[in-house]
């Protein structure tokens, strides 16, 4: 008789723990019975693997949970109180963001330096921001259980940085970099991607199995989870939706075209714009802010770029069918103010079915949506599961 795929019980165990884990995470004081019933394991499970993470000290017990069942009543769980810290970073070519968090993703401490674009000088700066973070965060450096950082670059499926436009790099070995010189294991990946994987884990509604994420900070990139599964394309390289062409010929993009999403949207792009009107603002909060005070040339550049992003977010709608848009980073300041716009063209261009089902949100991040996806991608490598499994497993708990 033919046997069955052989099931490896290494991964079996990582599985169940990391359910265990995210369980507690997402209901600080949950009884080992709840866990069970949220995460579809037998109690006998439950406490083999609580028991595991209490002795690593990732959870604790807490006080007793009154069930009205008789006999020894349960102790509430929580994620351990030192259980350690993740690393969140965000590099881009302005500017480097650290963010320090507990593993339920609460902030410690941020640290914000200037950007490089020579790589070496780029990571030299990261490297000493970490031991930074770590110091205003008043832990230790053995404390750090994982670190996680965005950039805005195409990698493939081997997490190999092959291109990134906006800094200028090409094929630059940031992850086994960083690992060599960081005392703790370090995973890095596609800003928005990160960003994306930070509205999975810690965002207000991790039900949403269909998902869009919009995020810009030097540029405009995208994520796209299908099923709660991130699709990253044959190659890894997916949800440039920044280089989207929405105007022939038009404005001259970073990548060396033209017209595409990112000439028109990118916090550069905005500023420009408002230049050319005689607006001078040193940021997207300023210019948010003399939108704000009634003045018509800041209104002119939102509006403006508020129908290129709805057109093209009426175009995504289309083709992806999501059943919700995030727009994060930097660029959600100025997006609140295109919410009519979007929503206008939305309407107006999306076929109606699937209008219907797609709400537009900002993300619950803001500006930190990519530093909180350097967080989400540390806890993620630290439970050492993929992400597809993460999305899979975890995404409805």
């Amino acid at each position: 008789m033919p046997r069955g795929p052989r099931v490896n019980p290494a991964l079996i165990r990582q599985v169940n723990t990391a359910r265990v884990f995210h369980a507690v995470r997402r209901e600080p004081g949950a009884s080992q019975r709840r866990v069970a019933e949220r995460t579809g394991l037998d109690k006998a499970t439950v406490s083999t693997v609580v028991a595991a993470l209490v002795a690593d000290g990732l959870l604790e017990r807490g006080e007793p949970v009154a069930s009205g069942r008789r006999g020894r009543p349960e102790r509430a769980l929580h994620v351990g109180r030192s259980a350690g810290i993740l690393i969140g970073a965000r590099l881009e070519p302005g500017s480097i963001r650290l963010l320090a968090a507990t593993l339920t993703g609460g902030p410690l401490a941020t640290l914000e330096l200037p950007g490089e674009r020579d790589p070496g000088r780029a990571l030299d700066a990261l490297v000493d921001g970490i031991g930074r973070i770590i110091a205003r965060a008043g832990r230790e450096p053995s404390s750090i259980r994982a670190v996680g950082v965005g950039v805005p670059a195409l990698f493939d499926r081997e997490g190999r940085l092959r291109l990134a436009p906006n800094l200028r790099w090409r094929d630059v070995a940031v992850g086994s970099v960083l690992t060599e010189r960081i005392r703790a294991p370090v995973y890095v990946d596609n800003d928005t991607k990160a960003a994306g994987l930070a509205e999975l884990l810690f965002g207000p509604d991790p039900d949403v199995q269909d998902l869009l994420v919009l995020a810009g900070h030097s540029g405009i990139g995208g994520a796209l989870y299908l099923g709660g599964r991130l699709y990253r394309g044959h190659d890894g390289f997916a949800g440039e939706v920044g280089h989207m062409k929405v105007r022939r010929g038009g404005r001259l993009c970073g990548c060396g075209g033209r017209g595409c999403l990112e000439a028109y949207l990118s916090e550069a792009a905005l500023l420009g714009a408002a230049r050319e009107r005689g607006l001078n603002v040193r940021d997207l909060e300023a210019l948010a802010a003399a939108d704000d005070a009634g003045d018509a040339r800041a209104r002119e550049v939102l509006h403006e770029a508020g129908e290129v992003l709805g057109d093209a977010c009426a175009d995504l709608v289309n083709l992806l069918n999501p059943e919700r848009i995030v727009l994060g980073g930097t660029f959600a300041v100025a997006a609140a103010r295109m919410r009519q716009e979007i929503e206008a063209a939305l309407d107006r261009d999306a076929l109606d079915p699937p209008r219907r089902s797609c709400e537009v949100r900002l993300s619950a991040f803001g500006a930190d949506a990519v530093t909180m996806g350097g967080v989400a991608l540390a806890l993620e490598g630290f439970l050492s599961l993929p992400e597809w499994m993460i999305a899979r497993e975890f995404g409805r708990a």
